[in-house]
């Protein structure tokens, strides 16, 4: 086990013959190399320090990790740039609970193929530690208790991949994946194994079945190596973007309006005026039109915002006493109710000693978790459990959850192709519109819903500043 704080050199050895991306992924792998440029200077100016707002060369609206990554670079290349961002911290969609003894990331938790990608250079620069976990190395059970063999297990998975391939070749256009399953595989979800990985690699990664598309949903790309997950909290990478950058806190935007001078920038508390703004909320927030642009943006640009999919995934950390699940990376049981509490990240294996388990709910039951109590998410995960591991076991003592979809400054988790969407979507997403410019995941068509896709986002918003 590795020891918190050191960061980590990556496996070098063979990732899982079935990672959760390599699935959704088949048309193979392009590895990009790049370097992520970060200032390490510790006497840079503190976050929230005034730069003088009549001197501002950029206003970059969003302090995820887009919006840090634009903001980063052209701070590096010596342009005057403030960040505006609506919460009260920075980092967006990466964030960590650190109340409890082990850090718990109720947003991004992996990095998705270590070789070449960008996040691994910011984790190895920020100090953050991260762990490769084996996906086949799983404890599964059947609805009743049942334990189902491994090898079984994988065989499912294999099947499923085959699934998928097939799909993608035969779903008419503009299907969605729920009737391209109907039509083409109708007793697919009969059987409770591959039910339960329809939802939890599927519905995790994408969204909603019937609005993701059949034949668009394994576009993108996908960097090589394995698959690992941060060990000490994603948000060490978000403050060591936003290190010395003059960031406003608690200042959500609600109009951006061109002048002729450049741009303007209401917030509820006061005005900016910049030459150049970048646009680096979520899609959920665009979609909700919580900004206002002045003139409304052109009819193209609507259709993308409307098009591309935004899913909803909420992630639940249960803290026990004491541990007395089984010594493995991963947990599973099938159920007649999917898309919640159905796949448990062993976070043990991560802290030994934490008597912690990871779970998730997608899609529909996460925006209906959302609404329950802490006791009823107890509950819920109770009854998943004691099928597990007998009626004896003690309730938790501690939840942490999140609530992507109702806060108002996500409205949901990330994006996803859907039965609206086209490829080119994503382009016109990530286009400027006069010296507005625009960044997030949901603007890189190869590296939509990842974390090197916000940030690979934020660098091309950069450099179309800085190559005027």
């Amino acid at each position: 086990m590795e020891r918190p704080g050191v960061p980590q050199v990556p496996s070098q050895g063979p990732g899982p013959t079935f990672d959760r991306r390599t699935l959704l992924r088949l048309s193979g792998v392009a590895a990009v190399a790049l370097v992520a440029g970060c200032s390490t200077d510790d006497t840079a100016s503190d976050t929230d320090t005034d730069t003088g707002d009549d001197t501002l060369d950029v206003i970059v609206v969003g302090a995820g990790v887009a919006g840090l990554a634009a903001a980063r670079t052209l701070a590096d290349s010596g342009r005057r740039v403030v960040v505006v961002e609506a919460s009260t911290r920075v980092g967006g969609r990466v964030r960590t609970d650190r109340d409890l003894a082990v850090p718990f990331d109720l947003g991004a938790s992996w990095i998705h193929g270590t070789e070449d990608n960008p996040v691994t250079a910011l984790a190895a620069a920020a100090g953050a530690p991260y762990r490769e976990l084996d996906f086949d190395d799983v404890t599964a059970f059947d609805v009743d208790g049942t334990p189902i063999d491994v090898d079984d297990y994988v065989a499912a998975e294999a099947e499923f991949a085959e699934l998928l391939e097939r799909l993608v070749d035969e779903a008419d256009e503009g299907e969605s994946f729920a009737t391209a399953l109907a039509r083409l595989a109708p007793t697919w979800l009969d059987d409770r194994l591959r039910a339960y990985f329809v939802s939890n690699y599927l519905v995790f990664d994408t969204g909603d079945l019937d609005l993701l598309s059949a034949t668009l949903y394994d576009e993108g790309e996908e960097f090589g190596g394995p698959e690992v997950v941060m060990t000490d909290g994603y948000d060490r990478i978000a403050d060591h973007l936003a290190r010395g950058l003059d960031i406003r806190l608690g200042a959500p935007v609600r109009s951006i309006r061109p002048t002729d001078g450049g741009v303007d920038v209401t917030t509820e508390s006061s005005g900016l005026s910049a030459p150049h703004v970048i646009v680096a909320v979520p899609l959920g927030v665009l979609k909700a039109g919580s900004i206002a642009f002045d003139p409304p943006l052109a009819d193209e640009m609507v259709e993308a915002i409307d098009g591309v999919g935004f899913s909803c995934v909420d992630k639940f950390l249960f803290v026990w006493d004491t541990t007395f699940w089984d010594d493995t990376d991963f947990l599973a049981c099938t159920t007649t109710r999917h898309d919640v509490f159905e796949f448990f990240v062993n976070v043990d294996a991560l802290h030994p000693g934490s008597h912690a388990l990871m779970t998730f709910a997608y899609a529909d039951e996460a925006r209906a978790s959302e609404d329950r109590s802490d006791d009823e998410i107890i509950d819920l995960v109770m009854d998943r459990l004691t099928v597990m591991y007998g009626p004896e076991i003690p309730r938790p003592t501690t939840v942490r959850r999140s609530a992507w979809g109702r806060d108002p400054n996500t409205l949901g988790s990330y994006s996803f192709t859907a039965v609206d969407t086209d490829m080119g979507h994503f382009d016109q997403l990530a286009t400027a519109v006069g010296n507005i410019h625009f960044a997030g995941e949901h603007t890189h068509r190869e590296y939509f819903s990842t974390v090197h896709g916000a940030y690979l986002s934020g660098l091309r918003a950069a450099a179309e500043i800085l190559d005027r």
